[in-house]
Order: structure tokens, then sequence, then C-alpha cells
């Protein structure tokens, strides 16, 4: 009886293995090996996108280079400007593509893609210009007769209680 438990516990463990290893023993052929060519519009698009990202890596480069001083101002003024026109550019052509469903081809017109109210490309990849700092209103003139009071300033530590002297560090015995 123990004979017959072992040979069939056995025999459900190799149907089991190869339950498991069935997708990797039994691998369906492909139709074809090869890869098809990418047509015209893929192409353009892809190349778009390349330059799209290599334009914004170098902006990040450039941006991350000025901060730590490692690039002038007056180099990072000379060399941004050709960067975000490049970046814009290739945003353009990008949208230009996708909102007509055909082939970017060169730029769009300027102003003609939006990504909303008074925002282009340009003004997209620019930084924005800070926010005024709110200036604070004056406070009034003192009266002539009286000197202004000071500000209560909290104290550090509470005031020892004049009943009671502190008590003495003990020191023990030796």
């Amino acid at each position: 009886m123990t004979g017959v438990a072992l040979l069939l516990a056995a025999a459900l463990a190799v149907a089991c293995v190869l339950y498991v290893a069935r997708p990797f023993i039994a691998e369906p052929e492909p139709e074809s090996d090869v890869l098809a060519e990418p047509d015209e519009r893929e192409r353009r698009l892809l190349e778009l996108l390349e330059e799209r990202d290599r334009s914004l890596a170098a902006l990040k480069e450039l941006e991350f280079d000025h901060r730590t001083g490692k690039i002038g101002d007056d180099d990072y003024r000379q060399v941004v400007g050709p960067l975000r026109r490049a970046a814009a550019d290739a945003l353009r052509a990008l949208d230009a593509g996708a909102s007509s469903g055909r082939a970017p081809s060169g730029r769009a017109p300027s102003g003609e893609a939006r990504y909303g109210p008074g925002m282009t490309h340009t003004t997209m990849i620019e930084a924005p210009a800070p926010a005024p700092a709110p200036v604070p209103e004056p406070a009034p003139p003192p009266d002539e007769g009286t000197p202004p009071t000071p500000a209560p300033v909290p104290e550090p530590y509470p005031p020892p209680d004049e009943a009671t002297p502190p008590n003495p560090p003990q020191i023990p015995p030796p």
C-alpha cells in the first residue's frame, strides 16, 4: 500500500513540474523574426522625440551647472537661448503632428500650439517670475509724551522661589 502511495505521489509531482514548465518547454514559433521598418511618419516622430529629450536634458544640465557656479552668468545667457529655441521647436513640431493626425513636418507657426490661456512652448520653458513680496504696513507713530513699552520677553527658566533657598548638590562621601 505504501509503495502505491509513493508511486502516485511521484507521478503527481512529475505532472505538476511538467505543467509549470510547459510554457518554457513548448515555445510557439513566431510568425516572423524580422522587425518591421518604421515608416516615414514614425521615423520623424522618433527624431522629434529624441531632439526634445536632448534639448530638455541639456537645459537641465545647463541650469544645474549655472546654479552650482560652474558656468558664469554671461556664458549661461549665451547658451540658454538656443537650447530653449531647439526644445520649443521640437515641441511645436510634435504638437503640430499630434493635433493634425499626420506626420509632423518642420516648424509650426509661432503661437499655433498652446497649452493653456497665454501659455506657448516658450513661456512654458522659461522660469516663472517670482511673486512680489507683500509690503508690511508701517506701524503708527508713538505718542510723544509716553515712551514705547518693550515687548515682553519670556524667561528661559522660572524665577527662583524667594522663600526656599536652592538645594546644594549632594556629593556622596568617599
